[in-house]
């Protein structure tokens, strides 16, 4: 049996599988109790058995399915489902700036396998010396106002394309795209000066002060999937953090150098 899914699509195609088998489930025989296995599902969708598991992570992470270690993947009873609690939005830099009634535009400026940066080797342990690169600038009124640099596990090329690439946000991508389910986020706030190649990029002089934030996330099994980079002019925005508690979980104060400073 062969199925419509579509290399050349801007969508995954573990999204497109996704959506086939959820018409399928509880319409068509052999899909009412029990999936086919991950073996006769690569062979009937003509993908690898990684496609096939994140397909069926978004099943299960629906609700439509239940994946039994070594049993196989079941089918929920419709009167069985419940409805997973809603997680906050996902929400990246061009979501947050849309949703305060600025015009964004995005531009991507490189994606692709680039040699990993020893911070990035050290984060994500890739396969390896490379890992995916999505690198963007986003201008308000035509003015640019902040650059990002995502390193990704090599293995998520498979998933996402320029046009995801372009258009989501990395948040965006991991959980839509990639099927991930995020858990923790280790940030880190500096401040920085532009130099030549980055002063250009965000129109400044050189020199400029520039904020750095750096961004590790991981999934829920604690694997990190993701170092990012965002660096942002000036006067554009203010870093808010909201605690509960009254306390900030694992906060710390690092200094650069010798304190107090000389002088």
């Amino acid at each position: 049996m062969q199925t419509s899914s579509d290399p050349n699509s801007s969508r995954a195609l573990h999204h497109q599988i996704a959506q086939d088998l959820t018409s399928r489930i509880g319409r068509e025989e052999g899909y009412c109790d029990r999936l086919p296995s991950e073996a006769t599902l690569c062979r009937i969708y003509g993908v690898s058995r990684v496609t096939i598991r994140h397909a069926l992570q978004h099943l299960e992470n629906a609700g439509l399915v239940c994946r039994r270690q070594g049993r196989g993947t079941f089918v929920v009873p419709a009167a069985e489902r419940t409805t997973a609690p809603q997680p906050d939005p996902v929400m990246g830099l061009s979501d947050i700036l849309q949703a305060r009634g600025m015009k964004v535009e995005t531009e991507l400026l490189a994606f692709g396998l680039e040699p990993a940066p020893p911070e990035v080797m050290a984060a994500l342990e890739p396969d390896g010396r490379q890992a995916l690169l999505l690198r963007r600038r986003y201008l308000i009124d035509h003015v640019p106002v902040a650059l990002t640099e995502v390193y990704y596990p090599p293995a998520f090329r498979a998933f996402i394309s320029e046009h995801d690439a372009r258009v989501h946000s990395s948040p965006r991508l991991m959980v839509d795209h990639i099927g991930l389910r995020l858990g923790r986020t280790h940030l880190t706030v500096d401040v920085t000066e532009a130099r030549h190649a980055l002063a250009a990029e965000l129109d400044l002089p050189c020199g400029s002060p520039v904020m750095v934030m750096r961004r590790i996330t991981c999934d829920d099994a604690g694997t990190a999937c993701e170092h990012s980079t965002l660096l942002a002019r000036p006067g554009i925005a203010r870093l808010s953090i909201t605690a509960h508690g009254g306390n900030l979980p694992d906060t710390d104060f690092v200094p650069r150098g010798p304190w107090p400073p000389a002088g």
